[in-house]
């Protein structure tokens, strides 16, 4: 389906429920609230939903305090919009809605896209789903405010590593130019992003510092952090969204893997590549997916199963030096 397509049914419809992935980040948030906000302008009637209440930073990103964690089941559900998920079993309860909603739009970017929608507006050229929404917006000339702008530019900048990863494209800066003459200020959006950490986050940082691990001759930088952690630090899951990028800045480390213990016996696998590695090729013999240079997976095991059997396959994908 094009893009105007979609943007038909966005205009025609009249009742929407946005979601992003389990687990979510500033691109999946920013990217929900900028077009739930969009949507409401235009008189539209909007559910924004998140699985669990949102901490620092994405609760301080403009409108995440109309984001609600409950939804009934048996809601009579005539749009539902999935936002920055590839695989329909990431969407986590409103997962249930797929089946019942009268259309569903499946807005993204990964490579690894399951294409699980009745519309799917899916481009792994884009940065970010944010410049998807971004397109999505001004193709339908839905009103843009600043909160619409604002969160547009957290989702882009987020997801390209406040534009220095790879995925960083001219039109990557051209949105932003756009989004700055509409009253963006981006060294506010990075301090409310990045800048301000809390006690917890440090505590919880510390930890993550000592367990630092290094394989395959200091190629692999791997961190750890356990339930116990995330408790003894009194930290949220977004507070260690970032810890991974301590390990990709090390000098000779190629690939750096963040290792988060979550609930019900599981691991969440983030990975972050430099050079020609491609963490998305990796991230896929386990079960994951996601970009060249940034992907991730989810462990059921052991978290010393995992290790050996990823640091096996990473050595083979790092080659020789």
């Amino acid at each position: 389906m094009t893009l105007p397509d979609i943007v038909g049914v966005l205009h025609n419809n009249r009742t929407f429920l946005l979601v992003t992935h389990e687990d979510p980040d500033a691109d999946g948030i920013g990217s929900m609230l900028a077009l739930g906000r969009a949507l409401g302008n235009a008189g539209k009637s909007v559910v924004l939903f998140s699985e669990r209440p949102l901490s620092h930073p994405l609760n301080a990103l403009r409108g995440s305090e109309t984001i609600v964690h409950t939804i009934e089941p048996e809601i009579n559900l005539e749009t539902l919009i999935v936002l920055d998920c590839g695989h329909p079993d990431r969407i986590g309860a409103p997962g249930m809605c797929l089946e019942t909603a009268g259309t569903v739009i499946n807005i993204d970017h990964h490579r690894t896209d399951h294409f699980f929608g009745d519309f799917n507006l899916v481009d792994p050229e884009s940065s970010s789903t944010g410049e998807l929404v971004y397109r999505l917006v001004s193709e339908g000339r839905f009103p843009m405010d600043k909160d619409v702008a604002e969160n547009i530019f957290a989702a882009i900048q987020s997801d390209t590593g406040f534009f220095r990863y790879g995925n960083t494209t001219s039109e990557s800066f051209k949105i932003a130019a756009e989004l700055m003459t509409r009253g963006v200020n981006p060294w506010e959006i990075s301090l409310k992003m990045s800048s301000k950490y809390s006690l917890s986050q440090i505590e919880l940082l510390r930890m993550a510092l000592e367990s630092i691990e290094f394989h395959c001759d200091g190629r692999v930088g791997m961190v750890t952090l356990t339930c116990e952690m995330y408790q003894k630090a009194g930290a949220g899951w977004e507070d260690s969204e970032r810890f991974v990028d301590y390990l990709r800045f090390v000098s000779g480390v190629e690939l750096a893997v963040l290792i988060r213990e979550a609930e019900n016996h599981r691991y969440k696998i983030s990975l972050r590549s430099n050079n020609n590695l491609n963490a998305a090729e990796l991230a896929a013999l386990f079960g994951g997916g996601g970009h060249v240079q940034a992907a991730g997976f989810d462990w059921y095991e052991s978290i010393e199963s995992m290790k050996n059997r990823f640091l096996s396959a990473a050595g083979r994908f790092l080659g020789d030096p």
